[in-house]
C-alpha cells in the first residue's frame, strides 16, 4: 500500500536502477495534472528535487536541466477531457507539449482507466532493464491509499518471448490506436521496439508469489471478467455498482468489501443489507492522511456560485483489489478496475494477477492483525460501516456531473489547432484556436483560454458556432473556435482550459479541464528563446552549467554548496573557487561522458547567438571553456 507519502514512493519507483540511466518511459493515466507530470523528468534524473510532499523542487533550474534531459523521452497517454487546468504562467510546460497524448476509447460510454508505466532503462555493455508499474493511481497530487505493483527484469537474448509478457506487449502496441492525434513516426518505431523487447523480459516477482498474469479490457470486442471460483473472496474498490457487488456474492463469495460511505450508501438504493457481503469497511479515522482535501485544490472563482469542480482523484482510499482463496492456493487481482460494470464492459483497464499460497497471500495475511498499534496492517485502519436507514443523494446533481463529464471527454477528443501569429516588434503574438467541437447541449455554458494565462481571459465558445463545426460545415474562418490578442512569447502554449457550465434549476455544476492543441506557426528556437527568459543572471547559467554536468541521482545541495561558497556572496559571481569546481567537473565529464561537453557546448552557443544572451555567461568561463572544448574537438573520431 502507498501511505501518506505515496508520492515520494512513487518517485522511488520511477528512479532508475544503479549506473542506469531512462531511454524510454511509456505511462498512462485516466486523470493528468500536468505540473505531477513534471515530477517525472525529475525522478528519472534528480531525487531530491522534490519536497516532501512529493511536490516538483521550487528550483527552476533544477527543474529545467530535468526536463530539458528527460521530457523528450516520457509520453503520456491519458483520457481525453480529463487533464486538470494549472495555474497560469507555467513556463515550463512547453516542454511538456510533446509528451501528453489524449486517448478515448472506442466503446461507447467508455473511460480510458489504466495507470501503467512501462520503464526502458539502458547502461551501456549491460543488458536493457525494463520495469513495469500498475497501479491504482493517476498521475495527480491527489493524496489517497493507493496500490502499487512493480515488476523488473532484464531484457533476454532469445528467439521467443515469454507468454506472460504478450498481453503487456499487445496493450501497449494498441495504444497508438486510440487517439486522433497524429503521432510521430520516431514515437510509433518506439512503442513497437519496447513492445518486441517486452516480449523478452525476464521479470521478477514479488516475495511469497509464484507466478503472474496480465489482464487488459476494453481494447477488444469479447467482454472477459477474469476472477476465478472461490470459496472466500475480499475487495477492496472505492466505487461500487450493485449489478458487479451481487455477481461477486453469488458466484465468488465475496464476504469482505472495503470501501467509501459514498459507494455504500449507493448500493443501498438498488439493493438490500442482505444481499451484500458479509462484512463491509471503510476507513477509520485513524487512517487520515493529514493533507488537504483534493476536492479543495481549485480556488472559487469570484463568479462562480459555488466552487469549480476540476478532474481530479478522490482523497481517502483509492486503492483497488480482488483478492480469492480456493483450496491452498491465493489469487490477487490489482491495478486499475473498480468493482463496476463499465471497468469490464466499456473501459479500458489493467489488472495483474498474481498467483500464490492462501498462508502467505491470503485474506488473513492481507488484512493482518486489528490490535496492530504502530498502524501498519490493512485492518488496523478499517473501521466496520454500519449503513444508515437512508440515503437518497442528489440525483439532479449527479446527472449534471455526468452530463458535464460526457461534455469533456467528447471535447477533449477533438483535434484542436493553435495558429500563432506575431503582431508586432514587441513581439506580441496572436492565437486562433481553430477544430472541430462536439454540438454544445442547450443550456451549457463554454468558454475557453490559453493555460498559461487566468481565467479572467476566458472566452465564450457560441453554441451555434460549434454546431456548425460538428456537422462538418467550417472554412478556413468559420472553424475558428475562440481567438487571443496580444500574448506575449512565454503566453505561448499548446495547452488550453476549458470550462464547462451546467444548470438545473436550483443546482449547477462547473467542470474545468485543459486539452492539448497542435501548434502551426510556431516561432523558430522557441524553447531556446524560452531558455533566454529563464535565465536571468550569470549566476542561473552557472548553476544550469553544473546541473548539466551531473550524474543521475546526484545531490543537487552539492551545486548550492558551490554556487554560494564564492567570495562575494552575488549570485551573478564567478569566484575563483566556483572556477577551479566547474574545471573539475568539466575534466571529469570530459573523461567519463563527453557527450555532457557536447550539451555544454549547445548551451553556450544558444546563449553567444544573442547578445542578452552574451551578457547571462559569467565572467572568466571562456579562460576555461576553450581549453576543455578544444580538447573534446580531438577526441572525435
Amino acid at each position: 500500500m502507498l501511505g501518506t507519502r505515496e508520492r515520494s514512493l512513487l518517485l522511488e519507483s520511477l528512479r532508475p536502477p544503479p549506473g542506469y540511466r531512462l531511454r524510454r518511459a511509456v505511462g498512462t493515466t485516466y486523470t493528468l495534472d500536468l505540473i505531477a507530470l513534471l515530477t517525472a523528468p525529475l525522478a528519472f534524473t534528480f531525487f531530491d528535487a522534490h519536497d516532501e510532499d512529493g511536490s516538483p523542487s521550487a528550483d527552476p533550474i533544477a527543474l529545467l536541466e530535468a526536463l530539458r534531459r528527460n521530457a523528450g523521452k516520457v509520453t503520456i497517454f491519458c483520457q481525453a477531457g480529463a487533464i486538470s487546468v494549472p495555474k497560469p504562467e507555467q513556463k515550463l510546460l512547453t516542454y511538456l507539449e510533446g509528451s501528453v497524448v489524449e486517448v478515448q476509447p472506442r466503446r461507447a460510454g467508455g473511460i480510458f482507466h489504466p495507470k501503467v508505466w512501462v520503464l526502458n532503462f539502458e547502461k551501456e555493455d549491460e543488458p536493457a532493464i525494463y520495469r513495469v508499474l500498475c497501479l491504482s493511481r493517476n498521475l495527480s497530487f491527489a493524496r489517497a491509499w493507493d496500490t502499487c505493483l512493480c515488476l523488473e527484469g532484464e531484457l533476454i537474448k532469445r528467439k521467443r518471448g515469454f507468454s506472460r509478457n504478450k498481453p503487456l506487449a499487445e496493450f501497449l502496441q494498441a495504444l497508438p490506436g486510440l487517439t486522433a492525434t497524429l503521432l510521430s513516426t520516431e514515437l510509433l518505431q518506439e512503442i513497437d521496439r519496447m513492445a518486441y523487447e517486452l516480449r523478452r523480459a525476464d521479470f521478477r516477482l514479488p516475495a511469497h508469489f509464484t507466478d503472474f498474469r496480465i489482464h487488459h479490457f476494453g481494447l477488444r470486442q469479447r467482454r472477459q471478467w477474469p476472477f476465478p471460483a472461490a470459496e472466500r473472496s475480499l475487495v477492496v474498490s472505492p466505487f461500487l455498482v450493485d449489478s458487479t457487488i451481487g455477481k461477486l456474492v453469488r458466484e465468488h463469495s465475496l464476504e469482505i468489501l472495503v470501501s467509501r460511505p459514498e459507494a455504500f450508501d449507493g448500493l443501498l438504493r438498488n439493493q438490500s443489507r442482505e444481499a451484500l457481503p458479509r462484512t463491509c469497511y471503510v476507513l477509520s479515522s485513524g487512517a487520515n492522511l493529514e493533507s488537504r482535501d483534493a476536492q479543495d485544490e481549485e480556488e472559487v472563482q469570484p463568479r462562480a456560485p459555488r466552487p469549480v469542480q476540476d478532474q481530479v482523484e478522490l482523497a481517502g482510499l483509492h486503492a483497488k483489489l480482488f483478492l480469492f482463496e480456493n483450496g491452498r492456493e491465493a489469487r490477487l487481482f490489482t491495478g486499475s478496475a473498480n468493482a463496476t460494470s463499465a471497468a469490464f464492459q466499456q473501459n479500458v483497464e489493467v489488472l495483474v494477477e498474481l498467483f500464490g499460497r492462501k498462508k502467505d497471500c491470503g485474506i488473513g495475511s492481507f488484512l493482518g492483525e486489528q490490535d496492530d498499534q504502530r498502524l501498519e496492517s490493512l485492518r488496523s485502519l478499517l473501521q466496520e460501516y454500519h449503513f444508515p436507514e437512508t440515503g437518497e443523494g442528489d440525483k439532479i446533481k449527479r446527472r449534471l456531473e455526468d452530463k458535464a463529464d460526457r461534455l469533456a471527454r467528447r471535447i477533449g477528443a477533438a483535434r484542436l489547432i493553435a495558429k500563432l501569429h506575431e503582431v508586432d516588434a514587441a513581439r506580441r503574438w496572436d492565437i486562433a484556436l481553430a477544430g472541430k467541437l462536439p454540438e454544445i447541449c442547450e443550456g451549457a455554458e463554454v468558454s475557453v483560454w490559453p493555460v498559461t494565462l487566468s481565467a479572467d481571459f476566458a472566452v465564450p465558445i457560441d453554441g451555434a458556432a460549434s454546431q456548425r463545426l460538428a456537422s462538418g460545415i467550417a472554412n478556413s474562418t468559420a472553424d475558428v473556435i475562440a481567438r487571443f490578442s496580444g500574448l506575449s512569447f512565454e503566453a505561448i502554449t499548446g495547452f488550453f482550459a476549458f470550462e464547462v457550465c451546467l444548470r438545473d434549476g436550483d443546482q449547477d455544476v462547473r467542470l474545468r479541464f485543459a486539452v492539448t492543441a497542435e501548434l502551426e506557426g510556431e516561432p523558430e528556437n522557441r524553447k531556446e528563446r524560452l531558455l533566454h527568459s529563464l535565465l536571468k543572471d550569470s549566476g542561473r547559467v552557472l548553476r544550469l552549467l553544473f546541473l548539466i554536468l551531473m550524474d543521475e541521482g546526484a545531490e543537487i545541495s552539492n551545486i548550492s554548496k558551490v554556487i554560494d561558497g564564492n567570495d562575494n556572496g552575488s549570485e551573478g559571481s564567478s569566484g575563483n573557487w566556483e572556477q577551479t569546481a566547474l574545471l573539475e567537473a568539466l575534466l571529469q565529464s570530459l573523461s567519463r561522458n563527453p557527450k555532457r561537453i557536447d550539451d555544454i557546448a549547445r548551451l553556450i552557443a544558444d546563449l553567444r547567438s544573442t547578445p542578452e544572451g552574451k551578457e547571462l555567461l559569467p565572467d572568466g568561463l571562456n579562460e576555461i571553456w576553450e581549453p576543455v572544448f578544444a580538447a573534446r574537438e580531438a577526441l572525435r573520431p
